[in-house]
């Protein structure tokens, strides 16, 4: 049985990228679809987008430091688990996608985690 295309009601389908072995530890790998990096460190596998929101720089040249990802450029970094700005002259994150481990093989989501729900106030609350 081939799995390639799984989909989950909202989440936009999975993509296969590679097979689990394939990345070492502190690698940092270019995506084509989605346009993301995919990195492992600490023995977990993160996938944040491609380009830094700073300055447009490739994140795929960037290194891992400690839990982020840093740009080759002016240094920014942010966070491996949620794309969030760590340090660095970037204003806001970058997109995080979700990874999933099958049967030995990696994929990662089309389309970006959602940054954060927005929470409704009770009825009749002012701001």
């Amino acid at each position: 049985m081939r799995i390639f295309r799984w989909r989950r009601r909202g989440d936009g389908g999975l993509v296969r990228v590679c097979a689990d072995g394939d990345l070492a530890d502190g690698e940092i790998r270019r995506l084509r679809e989605p346009p993301a990096v995919l990195c492992r460190a600490g023995g977990r596998l993160y996938a944040l987008g491609l380009r830094c929101s700073h300055a447009g720089a490739l994140l795929s040249k960037g290194t891992i430091v400690e839990d982020c990802l840093e740009c080759p450029l002016h240094g920014g970094r942010f966070a491996l688990d949620g794309g969030s700005v760590r340090s660095g002259p970037a204003s806001h994150g970058v997109p995080a996608y979700d990874v999933v481990v099958r049967e030995g093989l990696v994929y990662v989501s089309r389309r970006p985690r959602r940054r954060g729900r927005a929470t409704r106030r009770p009825w009749g609350a002012r701001r």
